[in-house]
């Protein structure tokens, strides 16, 4: 991150856990009923009188799907100190079992010396939990500093704001370094190259008001 003083660096990191929520909902509940006539397990005897040798039942296992979310640690580079950590919520940080997993790790942050910075710019999920409700927007950024909790900075806009620059806090006296999120999403925009894979013609169906969403519609409309 080319924002950060010399002292510091930003590392990638990757977390990586099973969802296995859709699978177990998907798997059909044991029965102690006998098997139906026709079934492919069944037993034989030998002819002697000696051990039962049974045929198998191929069934297959419920295997979770490895979710992967990447986040940014930001280090104190003469000791390699935990300083702040960076996340973009995802859709499994909102809901199923991705969403206790996350909130799992995002409080034992909270219980640390680390600052922690969340973007949500997701539009569907359930919000992280604060003692109060969230201002009115459509997107967030909050900022929980480690020296302030547990009061936490919530930045809110909608979706015909541009993004907005947030601070990143770093230790005392460096302050805060200030980062501008409409840069970083033009510049991932443009390297992606998202204007050839998002298909921005295939309606989405957010949970906005009808007049909101015609605005939407004549932003997406081709020109």
């Amino acid at each position: 991150m080319r924002w950060l003083p010399r002292e510091y660096v930003a590392r990638l990191e990757r977390r990586v856990y099973l969802d296995r929520g859709s699978a177990y909902e998907l798997a059909p509940r044991s029965s102690n009923k006998p098997p139906a006539q026709g079934s492919r397990v069944r037993a034989s005897q030998s002819i002697d009188g000696g051990p039962i040798a049974l045929d198998p039942r191929i069934i297959p296992h419920i295997m979770g799907d490895p979710l992967r979310e990447g986040y940014i640690e930001i280090l104190r580079k003469s000791d390699e100190g935990l300083i702040a950590v960076l996340e973009l919520l995802s859709p499994t940080n909102k809901r199923g079992v991705g969403r206790g997993e996350y909130l799992v790790k995002r409080d034992e942050l909270l219980h640390q010396p680390v600052h922690l910075v969340e973007v949500d710019l997701l539009m569907r999920g359930t919000r992280m939990p604060l003692r109060q409700s969230l201002p009115d927007g459509h997107y967030f950024a909050m900022i929980s500093r480690a020296d302030r909790r547990p009061d936490c900075e919530v930045y809110s806009w909608t979706i015909r704001d541009p993004l907005p620059v947030i601070p990143i806090p770093l230790e005392t006296p460096d302050g805060d370094v200030a980062i501008d999120l409409q840069e970083v999403f033009n510049v991932t925009f443009e390297r992606g190259p998202y204007d050839q894979l998002v298909k921005y013609h295939k309606p989405v169906g957010l949970p906005v008001a009808e007049d909101l969403q015609n605005w939407i519609d004549a932003q997406l409309a081709p020109r």
